[in-house]
């Protein structure tokens, strides 16, 4: 009597993915959220087609080795998102560091250093239209308080705000030293009327104050450009820095990945010596492995 099985190639080469349909399946090793089950599906249907098992303990060793690999594979997106998510902290890492460092002037976060570049630029911009500009063109608050600051920072430290009588047109809540920003109200006419009351506090002449204020604005796109560069450039250098993960992450990971490579190996192997035998080959005992260089 001829017991279980079929005889022909063609018949093995049906009932070969038997086990892999109905046999030992391990509980699936996804992680909610994470990863996907019908990528470790497609992950182990492959690893067992390529190892192609036969018999209960083969496919054991193969289902290992395919949850082994997919493990190793984790540990490199463990080590991938992490550096990930150390280059999206650079830019809040480095306004830390300039907040407790040597950077005693200027805005310390690498997006408030932008965009002082960008408002230097604008306010040396409209300054160095201003004495053509008509006296009815509407201005933002910003482009006035950008002027006015300007003008202001020119005049003798002696003289106090509450000394310039600004126009009535202005709000009361509004001085040089601050809010005038807020007011929308703002004309080319209103703010010369302004630089007039000024240079009449300072006893200086307008024409002096507005050529002080806009060579000002030109120092300040250089020292802002200085300041954006110098950010940039430490920007560059951390990421450069972070291309790896810190040292304890990498101990970690490194022996994490360790363990998991011997664990695969060594199924790895043990399956292979079975399908040894069982083609009629010997098969030695022990395998040595020898890593590093020559």
């Amino acid at each position: 009597m001829i017991k279980g099985g079929p005889v022909t190639q063609e018949g093995k080469e049906a009932v070969r993915w038997n086990a892999t349909r109905h046999g030992i399946r391990s509980p699936a090793p996804v992680v909610p959220g994470v990863e996907k089950i019908e990528d470790w599906e497609e992950h182990r249907e492959g690893v067992l087609e390529s190892l192609q098992p036969e018999g209960h303990l083969e496919m054991v060793l193969a289902e290992r080795v395919a949850l082994l690999s997919w493990r190793l594979n984790r540990v490199t997106r463990y080590e991938t998102e992490t550096i990930t998510l150390s280059q999206q902290k650079l830019e809040d890492d480095l306004a830390d560091r300039r907040r407790f460092g040597s950077y005693l002037l200027g805005p310390n976060h690498p997006e408030d250093v932008r965009s002082a570049l960008q408002d230097a630029r604008r306010v040396q911009r409209v300054i160095k239209q201003f004495p053509k500009l008509p006296d009815d063109k509407p201005l933002s608050g910003p482009d006035a308080a950008g002027i006015l600051e300007l003008v202001w920072g020119q005049v003798d430290e002696e003289v106090e705000a509450e000394e310039v009588n600004l126009p009535e047109a202005i709000p009361k809540w509004a001085s040089l030293e601050e809010d005038i920003a807020e007011w929308d109200g703002w004309t080319v006419s209103l703010v010369r009327e302004c630089i007039s009351a000024i240079a009449s506090a300072a006893k200086e002449e307008e024409e002096g104050l507005i050529e002080a204020a806009t060579e000002r604005a030109r120092l300040d796109i250089i020292s802002a450009k200085a300041a954006a560069e110098r950010v940039e450039q430490d920007l560059a250098r951390m990421s450069r820095e972070r291309l790896l993960p810190d040292d304890r992450t990498l101990e970690k990971v490194a022996r994490y990945e360790a363990h998991l490579s011997r664990l695969f190996h060594k199924a790895l192997h043990e399956l292979e010596a079975m399908q040894t035998r069982r083609s009629g080959a010997v098969a030695p005992l022990a395998r040595l492995d020898v890593d590093g260089l020559p």
